[in-house]
């Protein structure tokens, strides 16, 4: 039992992140197998065709796995896919109790799991009842010890009951949040957008030369940028517009957190590159990936450009996100400029939605959930305004106007940074 581990759904939670960007289409799921207070297995989702989390699990246990429990951050399958299900894996090992977190929307499997576990005479518990009872027991005879378990809540205090259920609580919320993306793609047949973008206190984003050409300036300080690398680790592709690509050169991998690097997704709109400008991102220098180009205009430069061919940036930005959720991937991240934020923000697409009567074209935003850092450090706008009377860059570029109907639904502060959670209205 390695100390850190405070909540074996926790545990499950990291494993999971190792399998983004391996399993799709599958979801990344995340396995930890615990017998005695001691996790003995431990597992992600493979490859499509190879194993589930849970029964990489149970192959790390061995003989363990039976008279275990299992900790699964989404409800393990029950049907004949690729692979045999998990429930019947399960059932082999021995296992005698069943924790997930997180019900699978994907009808073949929903809601179905539980009965088969539990007609199998195994104890099976789920969502936050399952995350809370993950708590682990402080190990009084250190790290060695076997008295590590899962929290028995008879023996408790009033104080370490709330405080075991407060975790716990937060830990179904970090697994809500992982599997946000794989719930809407079920649902959708499309890729989750989510846009993070950072803004000065007095409202900038950014700077420009005179030749409107952007240039970086940091805005967030670590604490954001850590929580912004999660999100990267998160998402199975990440996107940047050409003017932010020219401006910063990111390598768009995941630095200051745990996970697999994602796709390295452009946009490119009507900039066309050149030669020059290649040979000198990072992004098409890598050894590591690919990057995959989208763009309004041909590249001659990038034989393997994907060229929309519509008029509108709405349309044009669908056709991506076509050939994304086609790929597989359930998160974009999003990563804009001035430029693609106000394209973003300001277009909409015709949907058709199914009500109980008929069809109805309803407008629907090009994304699904902005992350917006605003900055109460006054040396941000400072350090433009030394910038714009040295010569060095000619204006701020301004944050643009967000929706009118979207609505805030998290917030928190890390540092001076502020963050604040929108969904469309």
């Amino acid at each position: 039992m390695t100390p850190e581990i405070t909540n074996y759904m926790q545990f499950a939670l990291q494993q999971a992140f190792l399998a983004i960007g391996v399993s799709r289409p599958n979801p990344a799921v995340g396995a930890v197998v615990v017998k005695d207070g001691i996790v003995v297995g431990k597992g992600h989702t493979q490859s499509p065709g190879s194993a589930h989390a849970e029964v990489m699990a149970l192959r790390d246990a061995g003989e363990l796995a039976c008279g275990a429990s299992i900790f699964v951050t989404l409800e393990p399958c029950c049907h004949y896919g690729r692979t045999p299900p998990c429930t019947k894996a399960i059932i082999e090992a021995g296992i005698q109790k069943v924790y997930f977190a997180h019900s699978d929307p994907n009808p073949v499997v929903h809601g179905k799991s539980r009965a088969i576990l539990e007609e199998a005479g195994i104890e099976v518990h789920e969502g936050v009842d399952a995350c809370i009872c993950a708590c682990v027991e402080d190990c009084p005879n250190g790290e060695s010890s076997t008295e590590c378990r899962v929290f028995e809540f008879r023996s408790m205090s009033p104080e370490d009951r709330a405080l075991r259920e407060g975790e716990g609580r937060e830990v179904f919320r970090e697994v809500e949040r992982f599997f946000e993306a794989y719930d809407y793609f079920v649902r959708t047949k499309r890729t989750f957008v989510e846009v993070k973008s950072a803004v000065s206190q007095d409202g900038f984003m950014g700077c420009a030369d005179a030749h409107g050409m952007h240039l970086p300036i940091a805005i967030t300080k670590p604490g954001a940028n850590c929580w912004n690398h999660e999100l990267r680790a998160m998402s199975d592709a990440v996107l940047v517009g050409a003017g932010t690509l020219l401006a910063d050169n990111p390598s768009l991998n995941v630095r200051y957190a745990d996970g697999n690097d994602p796709v390295k997704v452009i946009w490119a709109g009507h900039h066309e590159f050149t030669a020059d400008e290649i040979t000198h991102l990072v992004v098409f220098s890598s050894k590591n990936s690919k990057t995959l180009v989208y763009s309004c205009v041909a590249q001659p430069n990038l034989p393997d450009t994907f060229v929309l061919s519509h008029e509108t940036f709405a349309e044009n930005w669908l056709e991506m996100i076509g050939d994304l959720s086609a790929r597989g991937m359930h998160r974009l991240m999003v990563e804009p400029g001035a430029g693609l934020a106000r394209e973003l923000f300001n277009s909409e697409h015709r949907d058709l939605l199914q009500s109980q009567n008929a069809q109805s074209q309803n407008s629907q935003p090009l994304w699904n959930r902005l992350d917006l850092w605003r900055s109460t450090d006054s040396l941000v706008d400072e350090k433009i305004e030394e910038l714009i009377e040295q010569g060095a860059v000619k204006y701020g570029l301004e944050y643009p106007e967000l929706p009118a109907n979207i609505v805030a639904k998290e917030s928190a502060v890390i540092g001076p940074d502020v963050l604040t959670v929108y969904y469309p209205g």
